[in-house]
């Protein structure tokens, strides 16, 4: 498995579980779109960053992903990953977990793999 694309993978993992925005901004293209359930579609790094400030600030994470396909090509590629854990209201007590399954499509800008689409729903 790719190496790179597993830190790409662990550095997101850490900004939702560390509600840092830091990580977050450093995971994403500039031309990024996000669409996630049951979020609105943001598109570019700056407004995907602000929506994620906002939801960091409501809601606490704790989250893994597995990845379970990577294909790449010299610049572009996807990484097909499910996730499972924990996403609750700041200060309330997990009553369960829950799981997503995630597409990201990843763009190599500047010899380093970023997020260029980023596509997540419920796992049922």
């Amino acid at each position: 498995m790719n190496e790179e694309i597993q830190i790409l993978l662990q550095t997101y993992q850490r900004s939702l579980n560390e509600a840092n925005v830091d990580l977050v901004k450093s995971v994403y293209a500039d031309d990024a779109v996000f669409i996630g359930q049951p979020f609105p579609t943001a598109t570019g790094k700056e407004h995907i960053v602000a929506l994620y400030a906002d939801f960091l600030t409501k809601l606490d994470f704790d989250v893994e992903f597995e990845i379970l396909e990577i294909e790449l090509g010299d610049n572009l590629g996807f990484v097909r990953t499910r996730s499972s854990g924990t996403i609750v209201p700041k200060g309330q007590v997990p009553k369960g977990s829950e799981g997503n399954r995630e597409v990201f499509v990843v763009k190599k800008i500047e010899g380093a793999w970023k997020f260029y689409r980023y596509i997540f729903n419920a796992e049922v």
